[in-house]
């Protein structure tokens, strides 16, 4: 699943019908998490980025999710993290990226399984 997760009505419900077809999933989502969103919320907007190019309004994205919101869910499924990738908006994985993901990724990409 490339970057739908956050545009589907349940994506919890999402991962356990692909998990339970497949017994590995990819999934990719815009990081909520990235420090231009942090600012442009605390600035009082809607953030706008490379990753989340809609307005407020034409979006079709429903549930965001940072990179912690997601590895919360995959905890509370009982659904394993076997390896995580985050990137910038040009799919490059940089020092701070390392550092810091959750606030410098711009993309996550999950494979996963069911435990």
């Amino acid at each position: 699943m490339t970057q739908t997760l956050q545009a589907i009505q349940h994506p919890d419900k999402l991962l356990d019908e692909m998990l339970r077809i497949g017994r590995e999933g990819i999934v990719t989502f815009p990081n909520f998490g990235y420090w231009s969103c942090r600012l442009q919320i605390m600035l009082g907007r809607m953030p706008v980025t490379p990753s989340l190019s809609h307005q407020w309004y034409d979006t079709p994205n429903i549930h965001l999710c940072t990179l912690s919101n997601f590895e919360d869910l995959c905890q509370e499924k009982s659904i394993k993290i076997l390896h995580r990738t985050v990137a910038d908006n040009q799919h490059i994985n940089h020092f701070l990226i390392n550092l810091f993901p959750n606030l410098m990724g711009q993309i996550a990409l999950y494979r996963i399984q069911q435990q």
